[in-house]
C-alpha cells in the first residue's frame, strides 16, 4: 500500500469516527500565548487540560504521549525564540526537557513534565517582557555570551567578538543589566548550572568543567555569591 493509499484510509476512518485533529488556530494561540509569558495559560483548566484530537503517533499509549510532549516542547521552544529568548537558552532548556520525556516510565511523570515545561517557558517569557530593552551592543553580547557558554570565556573576548574596546562594552553592561561584563558571564553560567542542577545528576565538578570555570572551587564560589547557597545545597533544596 502507498503513502497516499494509506492516507486516504485514514482519511476516511476519521471520518467516520467523527475525529478531527485540532484546529492549528486553536493551537497557535495556545503557543502564542505561553511566548507572550501570559500568565492565565498557567490558571486552572489551561495548565492541566487533556488536550484531545492529537493524532495517534504510536499504538502504545505512553510513547504516544511522550511524541506528542517532544512536538509541544520544539514548538514552545521555537515561538520562544521568536519572542525574544536566547536561542542557546531556548534550546538548552528544550534538550533537558526531552531527556526528561525520554526517560519517564509513567503518564503520571509525563503529565508532571508538560507542567513544568509550561510553566518555565511562561515564567521566563513573562520575565524577558517584564524587563527592559538592551541596546545593539548589549544584545549582541548577551547573544555572544549564550553560544559560547560552555566555554572560558572574558569580557576581552566578548569585546573582540563585537569588535568594541572592553571598558566601553562592560560599561554598558553595568549600565543596562546592573553588573559589569565579566560579572555578567559569571552570572549567566550560574543561571545555566541551575537547569543542570535540576534536571540532572551531573556532578558539581564536570558542572563547573562544563561550563569553563577555571575550577570547582570557584563556580562554587561564584555560585555562591550569586544566589547565597552552595550548588549542592540548591540541587536539594529546589528553587530560591
Amino acid at each position: 500500500m502507498t503513502v497516499k493509499q494509506e492516507l486516504n484510509q485514514l482519511l476516511y476512518k476519521q471520518q467516520e469516527e467523527s475525529y478531527s485533529h485540532i484546529s492549528i488556530e486553536e493551537e497557535f494561540a495556545f503557543y502564542r500565548n505561553i511566548a507572550n509569558g501570559n500568565l492565565d495559560v498557567l490558571q486552572g483548566d489551561l495548565l492541566t487540560e487533556n488536550r484531545e484530537h492529537m493524532g495517534i503517533l504510536s499504538h502504545n499509549p505512553l510513547q504516544n504521549r511522550k511524541y506528542h510532549l517532544v512536538i509541544l516542547v520544539a514548538m514552545i521552544t521555537r515561538f520562544c525564540i521568536e519572542r525574544g529568548l536566547e536561542p542557546e537558552e531556548s534550546y538548552t532548556l528544550s534538550d533537558l526537557f526531552i531527556r526528561k520525556i525520554d526517560s519517564a516510565i509513567s503518564e503520571k511523570q509525563l503529565e508532571t513534565i508538560k507542567i513544568d515545561v509550561i510553566t518555565e517557558f511562561t515564567n521566563t517569557m513573562h520575565a524577558i517582557k517584564q524587563g527592559k530593552n538592551y541596546s545593539y551592543h548589549v544584545r549582541h553580547g548577551i547573544d555572544y555570551i549564550s553560544k559560547h557558554i560552555t566555554e572560558s570565556i572574558s569580557g576581552v573576548d566578548v569585546a573582540n567578538a563585537l569588535g568594541l574596546n572592553r571598558d566601553y562594552l562592560s560599561h554598558l553592561f553595568q549600565k543596562e543589566t546592573g553588573c559589569p561584563l565579566q560579572r555578567f558571564i559569571l552570572r549567566k553560567k550560574c543561571e545555566t548550572s541551575c537547569y543542570m542542577l535540576k534536571n540532572s545528576s551531573i556532578s558539581c565538578t564536570d558542572i563547573s568543567s562544563f561550563l569553563g570555570f577555571a575550577s570547582c572551587s570557584h563556580y562554587i564560589k561564584c555560585f555562591r555569591e550569586e544566589y547565597g547557597i552552595t550548588p549542592g545545597k540548591y540541587r536539594t533544596q529546589g528553587d530560591f
